[in-house]
């Protein structure tokens, strides 16, 4: 007996159905499903498979912009530097740029089809490449739980002070497990709303900063008074840790965007746009608070409430906060969904069976800082210096290196050992 065409989902159940009739069975074997017909018959046809999410290029370009941005406007980058901090912060972008445009764009542009995990496991093979992708979910993870620690104590810190903890990063993380159940295509459209709502507050802020004559330029004097040195031991690995290195995480994201764009573009695009908004933000709390701004909690904050004009217009901190907040919940949740998709590869289940042990790994793990202080120290002073160039610089340039022997041997009509 030959099969008969069925076209799309409805046409798949008209034919079950007529099997059905026709006395015939249904049983589900691995990936297809075998029709028992009459005798000894068997008729094979696959399950239709599930289209993969889409996201659209300017989608794509609010979720590159609102995960640079994210977190970076919390503290003073590069505070060692004084006064040139922001030239710090411009030469860790130029340094992640090169970054991106030199490996982690290169490793897209060969593989566009694949993922990290694909990457890792073409590269390194079945073994080593699941100890890899275990060791990339422990990372993102870990990242996530930093998003998710640094809102829990904040929102304390400024606006409910007397809520526990576990009570708030609970809650949090439903939200936030809720964001990644929808998935990517969904997630890709909140942060292209929220992307111009999230700029046009900050240009707002930063108006009306100018307009107080909070800001002054003065501060920022004298320009490279110790030279190119200081500024640049401040920038390098700090500042391609954190930010502008963390694009690694696209690597997982950049298959589902549209083909017809230009990907690579629009991800440099809105690296350059993120990257120039992260150097503005660092001149405007220098030159609001000039050296006090290095013993700021939150600098921004701390500038905002400052802010008064007329008599109407002042407490703008809530704000502010609530910006801020909106930022690092959109990054811990990238961070998020990146991790489960990770997870969901390497242990062969689905993305929404990966929520919850990973949620759950996330919430324990955002408990374990005893303080907000420890969790800012050990940040800055390990993780970036030590840690996060592994995975952001180490590994993805042996990834390369290992996609560009493989490519020459596949040319040459053998195959890699």
């Amino acid at each position: 007996m030959e099969a008969a065409a069925v076209e799309g989902p409805g046409g798949l159940f008209r034919m079950f159905g007529g099997l059905r009739r026709a006395g015939g069975k249904l049983n589900g074997r691995g990936r297809g499903m075998v029709c028992h017909v009459t005798g000894n018959s068997k008729v094979k046809l696959p399950l239709p498979r599930l289209p993969m999410e889409r996201i659209s290029q300017s989608q794509l370009a609010a979720m590159i912009v609102l995960f640079q941005i994210g977190s970076s406007p919390l503290f003073l980058l590069a505070s060692d530097a004084g006064a040139d901090a922001w030239i710090s912060v411009l030469i860790g972008m130029i340094g992640g740029l090169l970054l991106l445009l030199l490996v982690t764009l290169q490793l897209y542009r060969r593989m566009p089809e694949e993922d990290l995990f694909d990457m890792i496991e073409r590269s390194f093979g079945k073994v080593a490449g699941s100890l890899l992708t275990a060791v990339y979910i422990v990372y993102f993870g870990y990242k996530a739980v930093r998003n998710v620690r640094e809102f829990g104590d904040l929102m304390i810190l400024y606006l409910l002070p007397s809520t526990p903890l576990w009570f708030i990063l609970l809650i949090l993380m439903v939200i936030a497990a809720y964001a990644v159940f929808q998935g990517i295509e969904v997630f890709s459209r909140v942060a292209q709303i929220l992307l111009p709502m999230i700029v046009f507050v900050y240009i707002a802020l930063f108006v009306a900063l100018w307009g107080t004559e909070l800001f002054d330029a003065h501060r920022l004097m004298p320009v490279l008074d110790s030279g190119l040195k200081k500024p640049i031991e401040s920038a390098l690995p700090e500042l391609i840790s954190f930010p502008f290195g963390e694009m690694v995480l696209f690597l997982l994201f950049w298959k589902y965007a549209d083909r017809r764009g230009g990907t690579t573009r629009t991800t440099v695009l809105s690296y350059l746009f993120s990257g120039t908004f992260i150097v503005v933000t660092t001149i405007f709390i220098l030159g609001s608070l000039g050296p006090l701004a290095e013993f700021s909690v939150v600098p921004l904050i701390q500038i905002v409430s400052l802010v008064q004009t007329a008599d109407f217009i002042q407490r703008l901190d809530p704000v502010v906060a609530l910006l801020l907040f909106g930022g690092v919940f959109m990054k811990m949740t990238f961070y998020y969904l990146g991790t489960t998709l990770l997870f969901s590869r390497l242990f062969r289940i689905g993305r929404y069976a990966a929520l919850f042990p990973v949620g759950a790994l996330l919430f324990a793990g955002s408990m374990a800082f005893r303080s907000y202080m420890q969790h800012i120290w050990f940040g800055f002073e390990k993780n970036l210096k030590y840690h996060f160039p592994i995975f952001q610089i180490v590994i993805p340039v042996l990834l390369l290196l290992a996609a560009m022997i493989r490519s020459r041997f596949e040319k040459n009509g053998r195959t890699p050992s």
